[in-house]
């Protein structure tokens, strides 16, 4: 699969993973999530999976994806 950061977060869930990357390893949509979003569940290096919907993440570079965001900056706002 591909890797995705989290940009942003519109649900409580992917808020505390903005700014990390993650290995895409499945996808929800319609058909399986009674709100009709389209979305990805992602599993972080600590073995964490979290349901993301499609505009809370970026796809990621296999060069960027192993440089996590350093701590006190704005992964949004490039700080």
């Amino acid at each position: 699969m591909h890797k995705v950061k989290v940009v942003r977060s519109f649900y409580d869930q992917s808020e505390p993973h903005i700014g990390r990357v993650g290995e895409v390893i499945g996808h929800w949509g319609a058909d399986n999530n009674e709100d009709g979003r389209d979305g990805f569940m992602v599993q972080f290096e600590d073995g964490t999976v979290v349901g993301l919907s499609e505009n809370e993440v970026e796809d990621v570079a296999d060069d960027d994806a192993d440089v996590p965001a350093a701590e006190g900056t704005d992964p949004v706002a490039g700080d």
